[in-house]
């Protein structure tokens, strides 16, 4: 892993900090049990981490990212292309797209995957901050929070996980013929 210089550390640290203060304003404003708080936290916290995963730039390498024989299916059972209809309906995934730099071609495909790994794995890790966040509420007797936060890792993080390692079957599959 590399260790970003002084000056990206300083500007992801001011928007970690920025990210969780207005979370909090916005739990102070509106009370820290309703639904705007999970989305102001988990939707800084996404756009937080497009920055901080490739300033480290991580090998990402591990086991975990090889997709499992039978994950793929698993996963179009539980609706991942009716969530990828979604996202191509609202203008995510060209979005996206373009912020990958997936031209479509053989060439870009090692960029594609290496994309694949770097959102699983922010979605991974931000799914389960959700979970300790609901786990934290749930403590407090605060049920409304918690549901709120398990929904919101599961449509936010959850899917999107599935997403990238059906994304990542497919571009890593061998050639037939």
């Amino acid at each position: 892993m590399k260790r970003p210089a002084r000056p990206v550390v300083t500007r992801l640290a001011l928007g970690l900090g920025g990210v969780l203060v207005g979370a909090a304003v916005v739990g102070r404003v509106t009370g820290w049990r309703r639904p705007v708080v999970a989305v102001a936290l988990h939707a800084g916290l996404m756009r937080w981490a497009v920055d901080a995963l490739p300033a480290t730039q991580p090998a990402l390498t591990a086991p975990y990212y090889r997709v499992r024989h039978g994950e793929p299916a698993l996963y179009r059972r539980l609706g991942v292309y009716g969530y990828m209809r979604l996202l191509r309906r609202v203008g995510w995934e060209r979005f996206r797209r373009s912020a990958v730099g997936f031209t479509g071609r053989r060439a870009a495909l090692g960029r594609l995957n290496r994309a694949t790994r770097e959102a699983e794995t922010n979605h991974v890790l931000l799914g389960l901050l959700g979970l300790i966040l609901a786990a934290v509420a749930a403590r407090r007797r605060w049920w409304d929070a918690a549901a709120w936060q398990v929904v919101l890792v599961v449509l936010l993080h959850g899917y999107p996980v599935m997403l990238q390692r059906t994304l990542r079957a497919r571009v890593t599959r061998p050639e037939h013929g």
